[in-house]
């Protein structure tokens, strides 16, 4: 644990190592992947439509929705305002710009395009300037472009602080359950708002002109006031300690909030919000449910989550060791390599039936294999 001499302090300080939360995102960084194959496969009928393997993927990706990005968040804005103190604002949006703009800028202009091979191979697109810009996506690289801007924010609002001789003293205060009632109502009402334009899980209605707006820097769009208010919260987390502070009893109560909320909550907006996916959205009260689901869903399982991962997973093996310092270039790669995937199995006329499992099996490992030679690369190994 931190030494006491540290909390309150108002200078940077060298602090033991979270391992447990770089485990955390680790594990996390895998939850995507296995979510981007869900979703890859459903999209691109590897995933027989109709079927129990498609419901259940659909469960899957709509759960995982409701946290695992916002959990990202919330991780990097706890570690921004160490790296902003240790560093200066000229070397933190230096370092920044080139940790984030630089994979950015590289999938757009190319790994895009590899995510689009299914496109060229089996539907025999010719690759034209056409084609070429019509295919071009940031992929999952609107999280890196979305926190870029949160941290520059933060960099201009940190100035502006110091400028009025404004400055925040770090100090060990525990989360409190009324807190954590506070963040869910907001964050309940935030959804609600937000959703009468952009529809919960991409569904139908809304505003398009607001969903093109929002969709310019998330994927999902209603999901932004989510990846806010967590961005903001894990700075407050850094100035009160929470990551080590937070009590164990917070743990257990989070998972039970979260299946406490899914059993009472979820079939009650489902049910009652299915005919015209009011639930999705719109004044009504079952778009109301659903959003305190969701907030409560959200908020539980992350408490849990770093609970669990406190306790349970606070030491780095080789395993852990590798996963955390592979994550963010897997992040990076692993949809193209779906689509590579996906698109050799439709070529080579795979078995349908084992489609799903052979491309788990495949590109899991993928990720990992190239993720480790392209770290090796010295250029690349500083950015990544």
């Amino acid at each position: 644990m931190m030494n006491s001499s540290h909390i309150g302090s108002s200078s940077p300080q060298k602090e033991e190592r979270l391992y447990f939360i770089d485990n955390l995102r680790a594990a996390l960084t895998v939850l995507v992947v296995l979510h981007h194959l869900v979703y890859f496969s459903i999209y691109n009928e590897v995933l027989t439509q109709r079927s129990i393997g498609v419901v259940m993927g659909l469960l899957f990706l709509a759960f995982n929705q409701t946290f695992f990005m916002g959990t990202f968040f919330l991780i990097s804005g706890y570690f921004v305002p160490s790296s902003f103190e240790r560093n200066g604002a000229a070397r933190f949006i230096k370092d920044r710009c080139i940790r984030f703009l630089v994979p950015f800028i590289f999938y757009v202009f190319i790994l895009s395009q590899v995510q689009s091979i299914e496109a060229y191979m089996l539907n025999q697109e010719p690759l034209t300037w056409q084609t070429y810009f019509s295919h071009l996506t940031y992929g999952p690289m609107w999280y890196v472009g979305l926190l870029f801007i949160f941290v520059c924010l933060y960099a201009i609002w940190t100035k502006f602080m110091s400028k009025n001789k404004l400055s925040v003293v770090r100090q060990s205060t525990p989360p409190t359950y009324t807190m954590v009632t506070v963040f869910v109502m907001i964050l309940a009402v935030a959804y609600f708002i937000i959703r009468l334009w952009v529809p919960a899980l991409g569904l139908p209605g809304g505003s398009p002109g607001v969903q093109a707006f929002v969709g310019l820097f998330t994927a999902s769009g209603y999901d932004l006031p989510q990846y806010v208010g967590l961005f903001i919260l894990g700075i407050i987390a850094y100035q009160r300690n929470w990551f080590r502070n937070t009590p164990d009893s917070m743990g257990k109560a989070g998972f039970g909030i979260a299946i406490g909320a899914s059993i009472l909550l979820l079939p009650l907006a489902l049910i009652f919000g299915l005919d015209g996916l009011q639930f999705s959205g719109g004044w009504n009260w079952t778009s109301l449910v659903y959003s305190l689901w969701e907030a409560l869903f959200c908020v539980g399982i992350i408490l849990g989550l770093i609970i669990f991962f406190r306790k349970r997973i606070y030491h780095q093996g080789k395993g852990w060791s590798f996963l955390s310092a592979h994550s963010f270039v897997i992040y990076i790669i692993h949809i193209p390599i779906i689509a590579i995937v996906i698109a050799g199995l439709k070529v080579i006329h795979f078995p349908p039936s084992f489609m799903f499992l052979a491309t788990v099996l495949i590109t899991i490992p993928l990720c990992f294999l190239l993720g480790y030679i392209i770290r090796q690369i010295p250029f690349v190994s500083r950015i990544l």
